[in-house]
């Protein structure tokens, strides 16, 4: 069996990363993993998680760093041959490492799965989940796809040798991606690698956050692209917030699960969709900024 490393980028406080780890200590079948918790800005970390779970290794930085910069230093620390990547928001569910090793046996080089709720409560939390992982909800195939989620995934150390380690450390993990499908590598969807994500969120706090991911998202794009696509995706911005609320909402109806939801909270969908819009004609026209390192 491959020995596997567990990376886990830790920003959001100790009640949400002690769930995720105690689901990573309950996990089924036996699996030896080894499980890094790399984390920032959080001064009483590196002794709590010691003190409640002294078999992980944790990577503390007193100073704020970005999540690409994160994970990338668990992935230089880690030793095992499978290295998967998670957050400490996501529970993962109790056959979570058996499945990622069950799908390592495969041909494929990366492997992951979806994001599921985890006891939401509020319409508010309903719109950042449906706003975030609608198109990574349960029922989906398993199937061979050009991208995963960035905090549900497993990927063999030789794939993650062939990107660079500027876009490992300092881009989002769609270009990541874009780097592996250039290299021919491939990427197996499977639905029973589920993690489930815990969400708690303020009206304000998602709105920003909106705003500095896709801000980020464009500016890392700006660099890649001439100055002329730069125009040209920002002049498309606006039409951003009701294609992207379609996208969102394109699943749930397909997939007759948590209509309800959606559409309750379809007003604070497009009011989100509209800081994303927004974020992203900063991004195009003047770069990430610091947005990079407001993202959480």
């Amino acid at each position: 069996m491959p020995k596997l490393s567990v990376i886990v980028t830790a920003i959001n406080g100790w009640p949400v990363l002690d769930r995720c780890l105690r689901g990573l200590q309950n996990q089924q079948g036996g699996i030896d993993a080894e499980i890094l918790v790399v984390g920032c800005a959080q001064p009483d970390l590196k002794e709590r998680v010691a003190e409640t779970y002294p078999g992980v290794k944790c990577l503390y930085h007193k100073e704020r760093m970005t999540i690409p910069a994160l994970r990338s230093v668990g992935i230089t620390q880690a030793s095992g041959e499978i290295i998967v990547i998670t957050e400490d928001r996501c529970a993962p569910s109790e056959n979570w490492l058996g499945e990622i090793v069950r799908a390592c046996r495969t041909d494929y080089s990366v492997v992951g799965g979806p994001i599921e709720p985890n006891g939401i409560r509020g319409i508010l939390n309903w719109a950042v989940y449906l706003c975030e992982y609608s198109s990574l909800m349960l029922p989906m195939p398993e199937a061979e796809v050009g991208g995963l989620a960035g905090n549900n995934a497993a990927y063999r150390r030789e794939a993650l040798a062939e990107v660079p380690e500027q876009i490992k450390s300092e881009y989002w993990e769609y270009f990541l991606f874009e780097e592996l499908r250039k290299k021919g590598i491939k990427v197996l969807f499977s639905p029973t690698i589920v993690t489930r994500k815990n969400i708690d969120f303020s009206f304000r706090y998602f709105l920003g956050q909106r705003f500095h991911y896709s801000r980020s998202f464009a500016g890392m794009r700006r660099e890649r692209v001439t100055p002329l696509h730069r125009l040209v995706y920002a002049a498309f911005t606006p039409a951003l917030p009701l294609l992207m609320t379609w996208r969102i909402a394109k699943p749930v109806l397909e997939k007759r699960r948590y209509i309800k939801e959606l559409v309750l909270s379809l007003p604070l969908l497009c009011i989100f969709m509209g800081s994303y819009a927004a974020g992203e004609f900063a991004g195009y026209l003047f770069g990430p900024g610091r947005s990079l390192l407001k993202v959480e």
